[in-house]
Formats: C-alpha cells, sequence, structure tokens
C-alpha cells in the first residue's frame, strides 16, 4: 500500500552530463579552495621591494578578505572573525591587540542604534507611524508612492535603513495585495517597491544614525590620524545634506519618469491602511515612553554628541529604557543583527593592521603613482572606485577596503584625512544597482514586482546621479562651506 506521506512527491532525474552535476554541487568548495590556494601561494612569495613582512602578509590576508566579500561565498561578519583571528596566527601583531580593535566606540554605537531601532520596530510605533503616513498623505497613487519614498527616506535619517525597509516591506505588501496587482505586469508594484528601496537608501547617507558606515568611517579616521582628526554628527550632515536633498528629487523624478502608476483608484487599499490602524488601537504608555527616549537620545546626539561621544549616549539611553521597563531583551533581541556588528569589528581591524603595517600606504602608492596627478582627481578616482564596489559587496566592506588606502595615500595629493574619509563613506551608500549591496535592495527585488534588468538598468542612473551630486560637493559646495 502506498504511504500517503510520499504520493504527491515528484522524483525529478537530472539528466545533466555528471561532470556538470559535480561542478555544480562541488562549486563552493572549488571557489574557497582557489581562494585559500592562491592565499597560501601568496605568503610563499618574496616581499616587495618597500613592504615589511608583516605588512605583506597583512596585504595577503586583505586580498583573501576583499576575494570573500566580493563574491559572498562565505557570510561577510564570517570573513570579518577570520580577518581578526589570521592576524595575531600569521604574526602580523599581538592577539590582544588584533582582538582589542573589536572593542571600539563604533561597534557599540552600531549596536545601540540596532537596539533603539529594534524598539520602535518591537512596540509598533514605527508601524504606527508609517500607517498614520500612508493613510493622511496619499489619496492617489502617485501620492502613495511619494508617501512611501518620502516616509523611507525621511526614516532612515533616525534610524537604520535596514530596519526601515523591514518596517515598510510587509505594509507595501499588504497594499498591493489589496488591489489584486499582477507581479508580471504592475508598473504600480514597480514604483511601491523602489520608492521604498531608494528612500532607504538615499535617506540613510543624511545623518550618522542611517546605517553603520559613517561611525565605522569616523573611527578608521580616527585611528588613522591619532586622534587628530575626526568627523562630528553635525559636521557630517553639513556636508551631505546637499548631496542627499539633490539625490531625493532626483531619485522622486526617477520614479515619476520610467514608473509613471498605471492604476487610478487605491481606495480598497486605503481601506485596508484603516483598518490595520484600527486593529493596533490607541497610543499605548509603552510607545509614548519610548517615544519620549528616542526623541532625547537624538536631542543629546546633536547637541552634546562631540562631548559626551555618541556611543556613551546611545548605552545609556539603552540603560534607560531597560530602567523605565519599556522594553525587554525578548523584545527587541530578534531584531538586532549581530552579523553586521560583527561584520563592523572585523573590518574595523583589518583596516588598523593594513594601516599600521604600511600595507595601506604602500598598496595606495601602487595604485595612483605615476597617473593620478592632482588631488581632484584621486578624490574623484576614490569616489568612483567606492561606487563601483559598493555594487557588489556591502558598504562596510567597501570602506575597509577603500579608506585605509584613501587616508594614507591623502596627503601625497594634499588631500585632507577628512575630506577623504567623506570621498569614500558617501558614495559608499549608491546602492542601487545589483540586490546584493543592501538589504533594502534585497527585500525590494524579492518582491519580484521587476527583473533584475530593471534594477540595473534604473540603478545605474541614481549611481550615476550620485557621483554627479559628489562632483557638485567637492567643486562647489565644500569649497564655499571652507572644507577642501
Amino acid at each position: 500500500m502506498t504511504d500517503p506521506q510520499f504520493k504527491n512527491q515528484q522524483i525529478i532525474i537530472d539528466k545533466r552530463p555528471i561532470w556538470i552535476v559535480l561542478f555544480d554541487r562541488l562549486r563552493r568548495y572549488m571557489i574557497l579552495g582557489l581562494f585559500f590556494s592562491i592565499f597560501a601561494l601568496m605568503l610563499t612569495q618574496e616581499v616587495p621591494s618597500g613592504l615589511s613582512p608583516e605588512g605583506y602578509k597583512a596585504l595577503c590576508l586583505f586580498v583573501l578578505c576583499v576575494s570573500l566579500w566580493t563574491t559572498n561565498i562565505i557570510p561577510l561578519s564570517i570573513t570579518s572573525l577570520l580577518a581578526i583571528a589570521a592576524v595575531p596566527l600569521l604574526g602580523i601583531m599581538d592577539a590582544s591587540q588584533a582582538y582589542g580593535y573589536f572593542g571600539n566606540k563604533a561597534v557599540f554605537f552600531i549596536l545601540g542604534v540596532f537596539i533603539l531601532s529594534a524598539s520602535m520596530i518591537a512596540c509598533g510605533l514605527s508601524t504606527r507611524i508609517s500607517f498614520w503616513v500612508m493613510e493622511n498623505w496619499s489619496k492617489t497613487p502617485g501620492q502613495l508612492v511619494s508617501a512611501t519614498y518620502c516616509f523611507a527616506g525621511v526614516s532612515s535619517c533616525f534610524m537604520s535603513e535596514h530596519a526601515v525597509a523591514v518596517i515598510l516591506f510587509p505594509i507595501i505588501h499588504e497594499i498591493i495585495g489589496s488591489l489584486n496587482l499582477k507581479r508580471e505586469n504592475s508598473i504600480f508594484g514597480k514604483s511601491m517597491y523602489f520608492a521604498m528601496a531608494w528612500g532607504c537608501i538615499i535617506g540613510g547617507a543624511m545623518t550618522v544614525l542611517g546605517g553603520g558606515r559613517v561611525p565605522l568611517g569616523v573611527e578608521m579616521l580616527e585611528k588613522a590620524t591619532d586622534g587628530q582628526k575626526t568627523l562630528g554628527i553635525l559636521q557630517y550632515t553639513q556636508l551631505s545634506f546637499p548631496l542627499v536633498l539633490l539625490m531625493f528629487a532626483g531619485g522622486w523624478l526617477a520614479l515619476k519618469i520610467m514608473f509613471p502608476p498605471d492604476i487610478h483608484d487605491i481606495e480598497p487599499a486605503r481601506k485596508a491602511l484603516k483598518q490595520k490602524s484600527l486593529v493596533m488601537g490607541r497610543l499605548t504608555f509603552q510607545e509614548k515612553g519610548i517615544a519620549l527616549v528616542m526623541g532625547a537620545t537624538l536631542f543629546c546626539w546633536f547637541r552634546f554628541g562631540d562631548q559626551l561621544g555618541i556611543a556613551n549616549i546611545a548605552i545609556i539611553a539603552i540603560v534607560l529604557l531597560f530602567v523605565l521597563n519599556l522594553i525587554t531583551w525578548k523584545m527587541v533581541e530578534a531584531h538586532i543583527n549581530w552579523a553586521i556588528v560583527l561584520m563592523y569589528g572585523g573590518a574595523i581591524c583589518l583596516g588598523e593592521v593594513m594601516a599600521e603595517s604600511g600595507a595601506a600606504l604602500w598598496l595606495a602608492e601602487q595604485l595612483f603613482s605615476g597617473w593620478v596627478e592632482s588631488g581632484i582627481v584621486f578624490l574623484f578616482v576614490i569616489a568612483v572606485l567606492s561606487t563601483l564596489f559598493t555594487t557588489f559587496m556591502s558598504n562596510s566592506a567597501v570602506i575597509a577596503i577603500l579608506l585605509p588606502t584613501a587616508i594614507s595615500m591623502g596627503p601625497a595629493y594634499g588631500v585632507d584625512p577628512v575630506v577623504a574619509t567623506m570621498s569614500v563613506v558617501l558614495p559608499s551608500n549608491f546602492a542601487f544597482i545589483l540586490p546584493i549591496a543592501t538589504p533594502a535592495a534585497a527585500l525590494a527585488y524579492s518582491s519580484r514586482f521587476f527583473t533584475l534588468k530593471e534594477m540595473i538598468w534604473s540603478g545605474s542612473i541614481l549611481s550615476l546621479l550620485g557621483l554627479i551630486c559628489y562632483v557638485f560637493l567637492l567643486m562647489v559646495y565644500w569649497p564655499i562651506v571652507g572644507f577642501q
């Protein structure tokens, strides 16, 4: 008698040649074996002129990590942990010094931002705000796209862009479902998911709260200059906001031109949002308390961040949330991306090792000497490389790769280390082209409302716009404010 458990199961026979099947099954291990074989071979080679043995080992480790980060064949966080462990194993520096880099203030600030964002998500405050925005600011399809885009952009200025995307994605899914839109031909569906992704990416560049890029860059800047140079919260926003405003306007215009809504009635979606809002009920004491603490934290970051330290303020805010019993660890732990925290710690460690061993300066000289003659050209090349790299890997990995090189080589072109830092950090956020670049883009692509070709084409336009806006900052705005 046939077991009902197997009645509806299908047996699929793979008719491909055996060598193709084996290659498909073993491809990951073959690529890993190739990377580590090249790494081992490089370690046996003669040390190049002008580079210390420790610096050459650091350079070999750097090449291995870049290869793993680029292909993402193992998780980014695991590559970062490998970098930390390999430094003392290769004899580049003592274990205590290498592991000490992980415990820097940038990592704790990033962790603090994740917990603060998680508290808003867990209590429902962020979802309530998004419902209110979409219900009250969208009476037409065009207005709904604009409301989604603006909410994503503004929210990403004050909380992690990853968290904003996670909040918006199920809401957009609910709207699309209520309108019975089909994946194959819905232009409105494309515009909604692109609005979410683009808004999160662009808004995340406005302040240090949009993601871990800026704290990571600032930490590496301070380490490379022995604390003589830094980049404050207000200074960063002052230097970045023209680019963000120009890109935000350009992104909105691109949405209108490339993806004009193909529907005229969104009343079913408005009813669905209103029903969800009614189910949530009135604003709770917990939501009010978390909103108050978050507002106070933002004020302290902008007013006292330089004196007290943004990481210290974030940690005190988290302690206050627990002391007032506004959150529990069970509420927030599911929303904390520990992989990102580990990744930043490893990236900072590798960057510091590259700088201290002299490998970063040696690599910069090999890359730029002889064909890049001026500081302006040097900064533009760095910005283009940052934009290209962030297409294929996380922006934290881009900063870990490029920033030590940019800071080390900057003095040869008369470039201030802070300018070099901004020229890497800002373009590293132009993650529009491929879904692997950032979680916001990956979530949007996972909706399957647009093809990879559509994402590459539209994302390339946004990335090009970003580089044009960067050139405006470099040539016009930064000199006006005395930053050059």
